[in-house]
């Protein structure tokens, strides 16, 4: 397990929390239980290994850095490159394979801050099928 602390833009201290396989990150405030990323590890017989963000659930934690830092904690630890496609759900409990704007708009900016990488479909197929 690897934990860290965080002083989010609201001035508080928040844990970030990764187990020790890399694909769950949890985020909390002393014993309250904010947030959580889950993940993917994916072997890739064609390139590198990488992670797959599969859950994006940060409602209770949003718009205070605590998504990027715990993506770029993530990073430092396991040294992976994290992708994401339209398949990430908000929560593990939801029935809906589709991030809502918010969730979308965070993608789209931890992809510009070269956090997240688009996920490469270009070899999914090959022509004989």
């Amino acid at each position: 397990m690897h934990q860290k602390e965080f002083v989010a833009k609201d001035g508080l201290s928040y844990t970030i929390t990764i187990n020790a396989t890399g694909e769950e990150i949890t985020l909390s405030q002393g014993s309250d239980r904010l947030g959580v990323i889950d993940l993917k590890r994916v072997i890739n017989p064609r390139g590198p290994n990488y992670y797959l963000i599969t859950v994006l659930d940060l409602e209770k934690c949003k718009r205070i850095g605590l998504g990027e830092a715990s993506l770029r904690y993530h990073q430092e630890v396991f040294r992976l490159a994290l992708t994401a496609n339209g398949d990430v759900r908000e929560g593990r409990r939801s029935n809906e394979s589709q991030l809502t704007r918010e969730g979308i708009i965070f993608i789209q900016k931890m992809r510009a801050k070269a956090v997240v990488e688009a996920e490469d479909f270009h070899d999914a197929f090959n022509e004989d099928e």
